[in-house]
């Protein structure tokens, strides 16, 4: 490496030298090309966002029109003045196909004058009532036709036009007519000629109904993809692992956008926020474009400038290391002299360095054999001590565990049993229903049919007066007697009344049990707490009829978003307990009221009551007051589980020998809570 001494000190900057400046011709180039194509790509983002808006307000125009022409025909207007709704129906199926085909328009909504729905078009059967969107919650308030993108409960994007429906200054409801984001995504892309892909923001999906509705429009929907969105249409085909890299990061954000390999092309991606009709950022809208010839053109390129520039640098090298080879000859024999004059000085200081080190390595090495027996004895020390509390925190932990799981398992068993009396509520009401109404229709037509043999019969009575012999109108007469006319037509009418007053106590009971044995959606939904306590009422009365009077001190309440089958248990369980402290015949009071914040349901009984002692621990599980065998101690704590489930809270008072209040306090709001 001497010898080389001179070219190494002038070839290796000469060389540095070629690398920069080559690397600073390449690196020039590159940027560029970089801010060619970002101003490129912005351009193209700018103009397919501006034609995007303009398709979706375009398709929002002929939408409208077509509302307008809809809300001025008299058919339409006839039938929703009528609330016909088996007419609309035919009016609308026989337009919808039309509208499909001209105007790609798949959802078609009549709506009442408070926004609820009265008919779905494309879908007669389904007569939920579906949650009021944002454009139609808009033209509600602007008495005005509004437009705009929707997310639908499945994951797609629809175009949605509210058209409220006046005649003669007269406002008879609102028109909803809708189409899919497909139609106007494929305009786009024939317009541009580009490629995209669609992510939504997981927050505001279901996952279930998301997969479904992909699997009806035939894509396919990987929930687990992505942690916080998913895809929801591509004109690209890209690997899980592409997707997953190209939103995992903000590149795809910035002004010069991603780099994307996919299915061995070249694409660079850039996203602009999706928004709906409500300004709301759902998702992301991700353009692409296919840089592939244009990438391998620009590696071309640089290819030829850097072969030539190495040619160029290698001769140069060649020539000088040829000249400052001379020179080193020269110099040979002068180095050749010195080095061995310093070898063997090397070679003394170098063994007695050897033995210096040697007897330093052997006392370190003692020194830290000494410091890890040390460490080791006192590491293992912690470990037992850890150990020891570890086990006796885990002996703990599993104590509680095993009191939490008998809990749990008797609470799960309480709520078995009465979702198994609601389906058997259930299978009665309908089993009793169909029947019931057969009688209840009988009797009214064996009623009209009475009255025209009645009027009959009075009318060949009058006849037999004027016409008959004294002989026979007193054979008749007698006749009339013996078989006691008379009495039939005097009672028959009452006895009609009496089946018809008792079709309609079994009417009653049916409609008590089918609204006690009401499954709750998922989300929960409004409902009027003085129809839940009537159902119970209903449905627990031969319980209380023996035991005591109920009161009912209903105040002005407003309905509550909640679960009704829930309440519907929670005051099973009180009434039942109120009746069961009533040893002979007492009386039960039920009051509602209701202030700016909450409101409140509460039922008293004039019962045993509850000793002081023991009343912080009555919503306890497995705490009963009853003898044994008679209760689980379960249904107090399931109330209280269940309150607090919706947000609220509950309360008791008594006195031994005067009862018990129980007071409930339930949140005074009609939607659901946004942390719900």
């Amino acid at each position: 490496m001497l010898e080389k001494n001179i070219r190494r000190q002038v070839l290796v900057p000469l060389t540095l030298t070629f690398i920069i400046l080559i690397s600073a011709f390449l690196y020039t180039s590159y940027r560029i090309r970089a801010q060619d194509y970002a101003s490129g790509l912005a351009h193209r983002h700018q103009r397919v966002q501006n034609l995007l808006d303009g398709l979706v307000a375009s398709r929002a125009q002929a939408m409208t029109s077509t509302a307008g022409f809809i809300a001025e025909q008299r058919r339409f207007q006839d039938a929703m003045f009528a609330r016909d709704r088996q007419r609309l129906l035919e009016h609308g199926a026989a337009l919808l196909p039309r509208l499909h085909n001209q105007q790609q328009i798949t959802h078609f909504y009549f709506h009442d004058v408070q926004g609820q729905n009265f008919l779905r078009v494309y879908q007669p059967d389904n007569i939920a009532d579906t949650p009021q969107r944002f454009t139609l919650r808009r033209a509600m308030e602007q008495g005005t036709p509004e437009a705009g993108l929707e997310l639908g409960g499945n994951g797609t994007f629809t175009l949605r036009l509210v058209f409220p429906w006046l005649v003669e200054n007269e406002l008879l409801g609102y028109i909803e007519l809708g189409q899919e984001i497909d139609p106007i995504l494929q305009e786009l892309k024939d317009i541009t000629e580009i490629d995209f892909i669609l992510a939504l923001d997981k927050q505001y999906l279901d996952r279930t109904s998301w997969e479904e509705g992909m699997a009806l429009l035939g894509r396919r929907a990987d929930w687990d993809l992505l942690a916080d969105r998913v895809l929801i249409d591509q004109t690209v085909p890209v690997t899980p692992a592409v997707a997953a890299e190209m939103l995992s990061g903000d590149a795809i954000y910035q002004a010069q956008g991603a780099q994307i390999n996919a299915n061995g092309r070249i694409f660079r991606g850039r996203a602009f926020p999706l928004a709906d009709a409500a300004q709301h950022t759902v998702g992301d809208f991700i353009l692409l474009k296919d840089m592939t010839g244009e990438i391998a053109a620009f590696r071309t390129f640089v290819a030829q400038i850097t072969s030539f520039s190495l040619l160029l640098s290698i001769a140069l090298f060649a020539f000088s290391y040829r000249v400052l080879g001379r020179v080193d000859v020269r110099l040979t024999e002068s180095r050749r002299r010195l080095r061995e004059e310093f070898d063997n000085q090397t070679r003394t200081n170098a063994q007695l360095e050897k033995e210096v080190a040697e007897r330093r390595r052997a006392e370190a090495d003692l020194t830290r054999l000494n410091e890890h027996l040390e460490h080791r004895v006192n590491e293992r020390t912690s470990e037992l001590r850890a150990m020891n509390l570890e086990l006796e925190t885990g002996r703990k932990a599993l104590e509680d565990a095993y009191k939490n799981l008998q809990a749990q398992q008797a609470t799960i068993l309480q709520q078995d049993k009465m979702a198994s009396i609601g389906q058997l509520a259930a299978g009665v009401a309908h089993d009793i229903n169909n029947p019931i109404g057969f009688v209840a229709g009988n009797i009214e037509v064996l009623a009209d049919f009475w009255q025209k043999v009645s009027a009959y019969l009075a009318i060949l009575d009058r006849a037999l007066r004027e016409a008959a012999t004294p002989e026979e109108l007193g054979r008749v007469a007698a006749e009339r007697e013996s078989l006691k006319v008379d009495y039939v037509f005097e009672e028959l009418p009452a006895v009609l009344a009496e089946c018809r007053e008792g079709t309609e106590r079994v009417n009653k009971i049916v409609l008590n049990l089918k609204g006690f044995s009401r499954h709750d959606a998922p989300e929960g939904r409004l409902a009027d707490l003085h129809e839940c306590l009537d159902s119970t009422l209903g449905i627990i009365r031969n319980e209380l009829r023996y035991k005591a009077d109920v009161t009912k001190e209903y105040g002005d309440i407003p309905e509550i978003f909640c679960y009704p089958q829930q309440l519907n248990q929670v005051f099973m369980n009180l009434l039942i307990n109120a009746a069961q402290s009533i040893e002979h015949w007492g009386e039960i009071t039920i009051r509602t009221w209701a202030d700016d914040a909450q409101v409140c349901v509460a039922i008293g009984d004039t019962g045993a009551g509850i000793p002081k002692e023991q009343l912080s621990k009555v919503f306890e599980p497995f705490f009963t007051t009853k003898e044994v065998g008679v209760g689980t101690g379960l249904g107090l704590s399931i109330v209280y589980d269940i309150v607090k489930h919706h947000g609220g809270d509950i309360s008791v008072e008594s006195e031994p020998g005067k009862g018990s209040v129980f007071t409930i306090r339930l949140p005074r709001r009609a939607q659901r809570p946004a942390h719900a």
